[in-house]
Protein backbone atom coordinates (compact mmCIF):
# COMPACT_ATOMS: atom_id res chain seq x y z
CA UNK A 1 0.00 0.00 0.00
CA UNK A 2 2.61 2.67 1.38
CA UNK A 3 4.99 1.59 -2.12
CA UNK A 4 1.75 2.37 -4.52
CA UNK A 5 0.84 5.60 -2.94
CA UNK A 6 4.84 7.23 -3.20
CA UNK A 7 5.25 7.26 -7.32
CA UNK A 8 1.32 9.06 -7.61
CA UNK A 9 2.03 11.57 -5.03
CA UNK A 10 5.48 12.47 -6.51
CA UNK A 11 4.14 12.66 -9.89
CA UNK A 12 1.28 15.29 -8.76
CA UNK A 13 4.07 17.42 -6.74
CA UNK A 14 5.99 17.68 -10.23
CA UNK A 15 3.03 18.52 -12.12
CA UNK A 16 1.57 21.21 -9.73
CA UNK A 17 5.46 22.67 -9.88
CA UNK A 18 5.92 22.97 -13.35
CA UNK A 19 2.50 24.46 -13.72
CA UNK A 20 3.52 27.27 -10.68
CA UNK A 21 6.48 27.90 -12.74
CA UNK A 22 4.77 28.28 -16.46
CA UNK A 23 2.12 30.41 -14.44
CA UNK A 24 4.96 32.68 -13.03
CA UNK A 25 6.57 33.10 -15.92
CA UNK A 26 3.42 33.86 -17.97
CA UNK A 27 2.27 36.19 -15.44
CA UNK A 28 5.38 38.13 -15.91
CA UNK A 29 5.48 38.61 -19.44
CA UNK A 30 1.82 40.14 -19.11
CA UNK A 31 3.14 42.11 -16.47
CA UNK A 32 6.36 43.15 -18.28
CA UNK A 33 3.81 44.09 -21.62
CA UNK A 34 1.57 46.29 -19.55
CA UNK A 35 4.84 47.94 -18.09
CA UNK A 36 6.11 48.42 -21.63
CA UNK A 37 2.54 49.57 -22.76
CA UNK A 38 1.89 52.28 -20.28
CA UNK A 39 5.74 53.76 -20.76
CA UNK A 40 5.07 53.78 -24.64
CA UNK A 41 1.08 55.49 -23.57
CA UNK A 42 3.18 58.70 -22.01
CA UNK A 43 3.70 60.86 -24.51
CA UNK A 44 6.02 64.26 -23.98
CA UNK A 45 6.76 67.42 -26.01
CA UNK A 46 10.43 69.11 -25.17
CA UNK A 47 10.46 73.05 -25.98
CA UNK A 48 12.62 76.02 -25.49
CA UNK A 49 11.02 79.11 -23.93
CA UNK A 50 13.25 82.34 -25.24
CA UNK A 51 12.60 85.78 -23.61
CA UNK A 52 14.94 89.00 -24.45
CA UNK A 53 14.32 92.22 -22.42
CA UNK A 54 15.84 95.74 -23.03
CA UNK A 55 16.77 97.43 -19.75
CA UNK A 56 18.93 100.12 -18.50
CA UNK A 57 22.28 100.23 -16.20
CA UNK A 58 21.20 101.04 -12.59
CA UNK A 59 24.76 101.70 -11.42
CA UNK A 60 27.96 102.77 -13.09
CA UNK A 61 31.59 102.05 -11.99
CA UNK A 62 34.47 104.26 -13.23
CA UNK A 63 38.22 104.64 -12.27
CA UNK A 64 40.10 107.89 -13.44
CA UNK A 65 43.78 106.53 -13.17
CA UNK A 66 46.83 108.53 -13.34
CA UNK A 67 50.51 108.66 -13.64
CA UNK A 68 54.06 109.83 -12.64
CA UNK A 69 57.42 108.97 -13.62
CA UNK A 70 61.03 110.71 -12.30
CA UNK A 71 64.15 109.57 -10.38
CA UNK A 72 63.09 111.44 -7.25
CA UNK A 73 60.51 109.53 -5.61
CA UNK A 74 59.56 112.28 -3.12
CA UNK A 75 58.74 114.67 -6.24
CA UNK A 76 57.35 111.83 -8.15
CA UNK A 77 54.91 111.12 -5.08
CA UNK A 78 54.13 115.17 -4.76
CA UNK A 79 52.97 115.33 -8.17
CA UNK A 80 50.46 112.43 -8.35
CA UNK A 81 49.17 112.77 -4.59
CA UNK A 82 48.47 116.77 -6.79
CA UNK A 83 46.64 115.04 -10.00
CA UNK A 84 44.52 112.73 -7.48
CA UNK A 85 43.69 116.25 -5.18
CA UNK A 86 42.84 117.21 -8.67
CA UNK A 87 40.30 114.72 -10.26
CA UNK A 88 38.70 114.79 -6.62
CA UNK A 89 38.23 118.37 -7.57
CA UNK A 90 37.22 117.49 -11.12
CA UNK A 91 34.58 114.66 -9.95
CA UNK A 92 33.19 117.05 -7.37
CA UNK A 93 32.74 120.42 -9.66
CA UNK A 94 30.78 117.53 -11.67
CA UNK A 95 28.27 116.81 -9.27
CA UNK A 96 29.51 113.92 -7.78
CA UNK A 97 28.93 113.24 -4.11
CA UNK A 98 31.94 112.59 -1.15
CA UNK A 99 30.33 109.02 -1.07
CA UNK A 100 30.62 108.15 -4.46
CA UNK A 101 34.06 109.26 -4.69
CA UNK A 102 36.58 106.88 -3.77
CA UNK A 103 40.76 107.70 -3.81
CA UNK A 104 43.21 104.89 -4.02
CA UNK A 105 46.47 104.78 -2.30
CA UNK A 106 49.48 105.55 -4.49
CA UNK A 107 51.69 102.83 -6.22
CA UNK A 108 55.47 102.40 -6.61
CA UNK A 109 57.00 101.01 -8.86
CA UNK A 110 61.00 100.75 -8.87
CA UNK A 111 62.55 100.05 -11.83
CA UNK A 112 66.12 99.32 -10.59
CA UNK A 113 64.53 97.15 -7.53
CA UNK A 114 63.58 94.24 -10.27
CA UNK A 115 65.24 91.33 -10.09
CA UNK A 116 64.72 90.43 -13.86
CA UNK A 117 64.84 92.73 -17.17
CA UNK A 118 66.60 95.74 -16.01
CA UNK A 119 67.44 98.19 -18.51
CA UNK A 120 70.17 100.42 -17.21
CA UNK A 121 68.90 102.78 -20.13
CA UNK A 122 65.37 103.51 -19.10
CA UNK A 123 64.91 107.54 -18.61
CA UNK A 124 63.52 107.19 -15.02
CA UNK A 125 63.86 104.68 -12.55
CA UNK A 126 60.33 105.15 -10.61
CA UNK A 127 56.87 105.27 -11.82
CA UNK A 128 54.46 106.03 -9.33
CA UNK A 129 50.64 105.93 -10.28
CA UNK A 130 47.13 106.84 -8.46
CA UNK A 131 43.66 106.25 -9.21
CA UNK A 132 40.09 107.98 -7.54
CA UNK A 133 37.37 105.46 -8.65
CA UNK A 134 33.48 106.46 -8.78
CA UNK A 135 30.46 104.39 -7.65
CA UNK A 136 27.49 105.65 -8.33
CA UNK A 137 23.69 105.34 -9.34
CA UNK A 138 23.83 108.11 -11.30
CA UNK A 139 24.38 106.80 -14.73
CA UNK A 140 23.85 109.74 -16.80
CA UNK A 141 26.60 111.96 -14.53
CA UNK A 142 29.01 109.21 -15.68
CA UNK A 143 28.24 109.42 -19.15
CA UNK A 144 28.70 113.38 -19.14
CA UNK A 145 31.31 113.62 -17.25
CA UNK A 146 32.97 111.49 -19.16
CA UNK A 147 33.17 113.86 -21.87
CA UNK A 148 34.10 116.46 -19.84
CA UNK A 149 37.77 114.88 -18.86
CA UNK A 150 39.49 117.72 -21.67
CA UNK A 151 39.66 120.23 -18.38
CA UNK A 152 42.12 117.47 -16.62
CA UNK A 153 43.97 117.64 -19.50
CA UNK A 154 44.35 121.67 -20.18
CA UNK A 155 45.36 121.97 -16.61
CA UNK A 156 48.60 119.19 -17.23
CA UNK A 157 47.10 115.95 -15.91
CA UNK A 158 46.55 113.25 -18.57
CA UNK A 159 44.59 110.02 -17.32
CA UNK A 160 46.35 107.08 -17.73
CA UNK A 161 44.19 104.34 -20.22
CA UNK A 162 46.59 101.15 -18.97
CA UNK A 163 43.48 99.28 -16.87
CA UNK A 164 46.33 96.76 -15.54
CA UNK A 165 43.87 94.45 -14.55
CA UNK A 166 41.11 96.74 -13.26
CA UNK A 167 37.50 96.62 -14.37
CA UNK A 168 36.82 98.42 -17.83
CA UNK A 169 36.39 102.16 -17.93
CA UNK A 170 33.70 102.66 -17.78
CA UNK A 171 31.38 100.19 -16.53
CA UNK A 172 27.59 100.04 -16.99
CA UNK A 173 25.93 97.11 -14.88
CA UNK A 174 22.29 95.96 -13.68
CA UNK A 175 22.97 95.64 -10.30
CA UNK A 176 18.99 94.55 -9.70
CA UNK A 177 19.38 91.66 -11.99
CA UNK A 178 18.77 88.87 -9.16
CA UNK A 179 15.39 90.90 -8.85
CA UNK A 180 14.42 90.61 -12.40
CA UNK A 181 15.41 86.79 -12.71
CA UNK A 182 12.04 85.40 -11.19
CA UNK A 183 9.83 87.30 -13.36
CA UNK A 184 12.27 86.13 -16.90
CA UNK A 185 11.94 83.01 -16.00
CA UNK A 186 8.01 83.09 -15.69
CA UNK A 187 7.71 84.40 -18.96
CA UNK A 188 9.79 81.90 -20.34
CA UNK A 189 7.92 79.49 -18.90
CA UNK A 190 4.55 81.05 -20.31
CA UNK A 191 6.09 80.82 -23.88
CA UNK A 192 7.33 77.45 -23.65
CA UNK A 193 4.05 76.23 -22.82
CA UNK A 194 2.45 78.38 -25.71
CA UNK A 195 4.72 76.84 -27.90
CA UNK A 196 4.00 73.34 -26.29
CA UNK A 197 0.01 73.70 -27.24
CA UNK A 198 0.64 74.58 -30.51
CA UNK A 199 2.04 71.21 -31.33
CA UNK A 200 0.03 69.93 -29.27
CA UNK A 201 -2.87 71.36 -31.81
CA UNK A 202 -1.44 69.99 -34.39
CA UNK A 203 -1.03 66.43 -33.11
CA UNK A 204 -4.42 66.44 -31.91
CA UNK A 205 -3.75 66.42 -27.93
CA UNK A 206 -3.57 68.81 -25.19
CA UNK A 207 -0.50 70.24 -22.60
CA UNK A 208 -0.26 68.66 -19.14
CA UNK A 209 2.16 69.40 -16.81
CA UNK A 210 5.71 70.13 -16.78
CA UNK A 211 7.54 67.07 -16.32
CA UNK A 212 11.24 68.37 -16.65
CA UNK A 213 12.60 71.79 -16.57
CA UNK A 214 16.35 73.43 -17.50
CA UNK A 215 16.71 77.11 -16.34
CA UNK A 216 19.26 76.97 -19.39
CA UNK A 217 21.40 80.35 -20.29
CA UNK A 218 20.49 83.90 -19.04
CA UNK A 219 23.30 86.21 -20.94
CA UNK A 220 23.27 90.12 -21.15
CA UNK A 221 24.74 91.77 -24.47
CA UNK A 222 25.32 95.51 -25.04
CA UNK A 223 23.71 97.71 -27.78
CA UNK A 224 27.29 96.81 -29.27
CA UNK A 225 26.34 92.94 -29.11
CA UNK A 226 29.00 92.03 -27.04
CA UNK A 227 28.25 89.29 -24.63
CA UNK A 228 28.53 91.03 -21.00
CA UNK A 229 27.73 87.62 -18.97
CA UNK A 230 31.27 86.80 -17.82
CA UNK A 231 32.39 88.48 -14.93
CA UNK A 232 35.16 90.45 -16.26
CA UNK A 233 33.94 91.20 -19.44
CA UNK A 234 33.01 94.51 -21.40
CA UNK A 235 30.30 96.70 -20.04
CA UNK A 236 30.66 99.75 -21.54
CA UNK A 237 26.85 100.48 -22.66
CA UNK A 238 24.55 101.80 -20.36
CA UNK A 239 21.36 100.13 -22.19
CA UNK A 240 21.00 96.16 -21.92
CA UNK A 241 19.65 93.25 -23.83
CA UNK A 242 19.04 90.21 -21.37
CA UNK A 243 18.38 87.43 -23.01
CA UNK A 244 16.75 83.88 -21.08
CA UNK A 245 16.15 80.47 -22.68
CA UNK A 246 15.28 77.84 -20.88
CA UNK A 247 14.01 74.14 -21.80
CA UNK A 248 11.08 72.01 -20.77
CA UNK A 249 9.52 68.90 -21.03
CA UNK A 250 5.59 68.59 -21.17
CA UNK A 251 3.45 65.75 -20.99
CA UNK A 252 0.87 65.69 -23.75
CA UNK A 253 -2.54 63.93 -22.86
Amino acid sequence: MVVTETPQRTLAALVLGVCLIAGLAAGGYFIGRGGSRFKSDTRTVTVKGLVEREVKADQAVWSLRVRRAGDDLKDAQAKITADRDAVVAFLKKQGFKDGEIEPQPIVIFDKLARQYGQNQNERFRYVVSAAVDIRTANVELVRSSLGATDELLKSGIVLDGENEGRAANPRYVVSKFNELRPELLAEATKNARKIAEQFAADSGTRVGSIRSANQGTIQIFGTDGNDESAPYSQTSTPAKKIRVVSTFEFELK
